[in-house]
């Protein structure tokens, strides 16, 4: 092999192990897609604010809309809960957009084995990405973290702020260990 060949052979391949590091391993999240309505999401006291909408595709046919016209109470959609392990490192990775107004997260949450979330604003470690007003356009987005001990499951929290009003829409939600 020519000698520079050999060294942008060895400069590509260097590039490459921190993308295929950064990838990760895809856990099974059902329905990032929101191609199946809600399926595999739980909006439990929701109030119906969260809703899979042909408008809210970034992707496919649906994507999901969050529509939280009150400035009292917050939306709430949870992925299914993941088996995870202390110390290791996830991320979760979306397309979103701000439609109107501001005030919604995309939360990284671990949860301990009596179902009980670890991350909290008081305990200061919540994981979250936050979507305002000059979120318009469609963006990919993530947020990643290590969790913490006592962890036995980790899970997408789509939620928004209980003192806003806002419409935004998600898409393409996939969830990775690192």
């Amino acid at each position: 092999m020519h000698p520079k060949l050999a060294v942008l052979a060895f400069s590509l391949s260097a590039l490459a192990a921190p993308l295929a590091a950064q990838t990760g391993k895809a856990l099974p999240l059902a329905n990032g897609g929101f191609e199946e309505q809600l399926k595999g999401w739980s909006a439990n006291a929701d109030g119906g604010m969260s809703v899979a909408s042909a408008a809210a595709a970034h992707s496919g046919k649906l994507g999901l809309r969050v529509t939280d016209a009150k400035d009292s109470a917050g939306s709430s959609l949870g992925s299914i809960r993941l088996p995870a392990v202390a110390g290791k490192t996830y991320e979760v990775r979306f397309q979103g957009r701000v439609v109107e107004g501001a005030g919604i997260g995309v939360y990284l949450r671990f949860i301990d084995a009596k179902g009980a979330s670890l991350n909290s604003q008081q305990k200061k470690n919540e994981h979250i990405v936050a979507l305002g007003r000059n979120h318009t356009a469609w963006q990919a987005h993530s947020v990643k973290g290590t969790a913490p001990e006592g962890t036995a499951k980790v899970e997408v929290w789509i939620h928004s702020y209980n003192k806003n009003t806002v419409t935004a829409d998600f898409d393409d939600v996939a969830l990775f260990e690192l």
